[in-house]
């Protein structure tokens, strides 16, 4: 009777932690959207607002402000005028051939560097669509609130580019068009998305898991419960072959996603099953069923391009390396067996960024 008095008192207080942590959580991502509001039209405030109280995230909603400011900074810019000047009639004004004359500008719009210098740069196709997609959620807003009588976006389509089917990694844009995906659904069809929505929690946290920690999908449904350790944000995975480091650590995002899911879906009828990924019937999850939740999300969200949960560790060593620049450290964190096994992976990785350290180099001897 102790035991169980004691079990449910960490419980309760374990569960009190986690609401405290959803709490600060949520009023820094709201501070973050005030702050993106202070320069843009009042309406916006209005539909940040309408947004927050459905049950889209806060970071769908700060990936919506941020997409939608960068529309209507286009419209400034191009229209002379200031952005906070920019109405909802104005908006509804536009038609086709603005858009048009947007997205086009997004093929090739110039972006600022630390140094206020421009950089050229381009939006790959998923980060196009998600654009779209927040336009879109802004006009419906202002449609059904009668703020505008005409929703000139509803019937736009986006011309897409035939992309090329080789790609064996997914870049930060299309990360975010994939995890998009899982939170709002929009890429699904109508039977996907009222399946998906009973699992959108387990969905998130397995791909954010191994979006942000590059285990393989094997070392991933053979997590369980007891793996986990929330003090010092790591866990135990039991590696391929018997590797020589079982520990994981978590960045916030992971240990986010895995609290979202364990607190709010994550139900288990059988005492005995502590696995952490559970499938519909509440047994640990199978490889071939993580297949096809990856299979499914990203076909909409990155068109053209086949990912898989390999694609998925494949992306975090290509992102850590491009960031990084250290094979060593990019070797370490995918748990391989030698140095060499990483640097034949990333080869081209690393041709890029040898090629882009000559032209900053020379850069900086013309500045001279």
């Amino acid at each position: 009777m102790e035991a169980a008095f004691l079990s449910s008192l960490y419980q309760f207080n374990f569960e009190r932690l986690l609401m405290k942590y959803y709490q600060e959580q949520d009023i820094l991502n709201m501070e973050r959207i005030h702050d993106l509001l202070e320069a843009l039209p009042g309406f916006m405030r209005n539909y940040v607002s309408y947004m927050a109280t459905g049950s889209t995230s806060r970071r769908t909603i700060i990936n919506y402000v941020y997409d939608i400011r960068g529309f209507l900074t286009f419209l400034a810019d191009s229209r002379h005028m200031e952005v906070s000047s920019i109405t909802a009639e104005y908006l509804s004004k536009l038609n086709n051939f603005d858009f048009d004359e947007y997205f086009l500008h997004m093929d090739t719009y110039q972006r600022k560097s630390s140094k206020n210098k421009s950089l050229a740069t381009t939006n790959s196709e998923p980060g196009k669509a998600r654009k779209l997609s927040a336009l879109k959620s802004l006009y419906q807003f202002l449609f059904q609130y009668q703020l505008i009588s005409l929703n000139p976006i509803a019937g736009y389509k986006l011309k897409l580019k035939r992309k090329k089917p080789v790609i064996t990694a997914m870049n930060v844009e299309e990360v975010h068009s994939v995890m998009n995906s899982v939170e709002t659904g929009e890429t699904l069809n109508d039977r996907q998305k009222a399946f998906a929505e009973k699992t959108k929690y387990r969905d998130t946290a397995l791909l954010s898991l191994m979006l942000n920690t590059g285990i393989r999908v094997s070392e991933c449904v053979g997590i369980d419960m007891e793996d986990i350790n929330w003090k010092e944000k790591k866990l135990n995975v039991h590696r391929k072959g018997g590797g020589d480091d079982p520990e994981v650590y978590l960045n916030d995002l992971a240990v986010q996603s895995l609290q979202d899911y364990i607190n709010i879906e994550r139900k288990c009828d059988d005492p005995d099953e502590h696995a952490l990924f559970l499938s519909n019937t509440g047994h640990r999850i199978t490889v071939r069923s993580v297949e096809r939740i990856v299979k499914k999300y990203s076909q909409g969200a990155v068109p053209g391009k086949h990912i898989t949960p390999h694609k998925l560790r494949s992306t975090f060593g290509t992102n850590l390396y491009q960031a990084t620049g250290d094979i060593h450290l990019t070797s370490k964190a995918l748990n391989h067996s030698s140095i060499e096994v990483t640097a034949s992976h990333y080869a081209d990785v690393d041709r890029r960024q040898r090629q882009e350290a000559v032209e900053i180099i020379e850069e900086r001897y013309e500045g001279s």
